[in-house]
């Protein structure tokens, strides 16, 4: 992807992504499962507002202390703490063998109708309300008889 994003960018991004999400337990770091390369470019063609934000965290970031950089960006800029962790952690979980390593499906239409009957139905829970029938109540400030 052209514009902010040239290859420092990224390298710094990688730097606080992976400050983020280190490796461990069987998963990778962030750089290691492609957060500054691919997936930040399909974050930012799912959602380019993105962009600026995150460029200028990274612009601003000083790296020689990447945990320290990241606890002042999170105090001083909480702006820019959103953009940065969500694009991080959303870039990570696109990768597809993350989202399988964590048993994440990934988004999808769950059937509210699949046939079966509605739980409010189940258990009766509503009896009490069926059995004394309709109840109306009067329209606030209408007259009695009036219709």
């Amino acid at each position: 992807m052209s514009g902010p994003f040239d290859a420092e960018a990224r390298a710094r991004l990688a730097v606080l992504a992976d400050q983020l999400i280190p490796a461990g337990d069987g998963m990778p770091s962030a750089s290691e499962a492609g957060v500054p390369g691919e997936w930040l470019d399909a974050i930012l063609a799912a959602e380019p507002g993105f962009g600026p934000a995150l460029a200028s965290v990274l612009a601003a970031a000083e790296l020689a202390d990447p945990a320290g950089a990241l606890k002042r960006i999170e105090t001083t800029d909480p702006n820019g703490w959103g953009t940065l962790t969500t694009v991080v952690a959303g870039a990570y979980f696109l990768n597809p063998e993350i989202a399988e390593k964590v048993g994440y499906p990934g988004r999808r239409a769950i059937p509210v109708d699949d046939g079966s009957e509605p739980d409010w139905l189940q258990d009766g829970l509503l009896d009490s309300v069926k059995s004394r029938g309709p109840v109306f109540r009067p329209t606030p400030g209408a007259r009695p008889g009036i219709g």
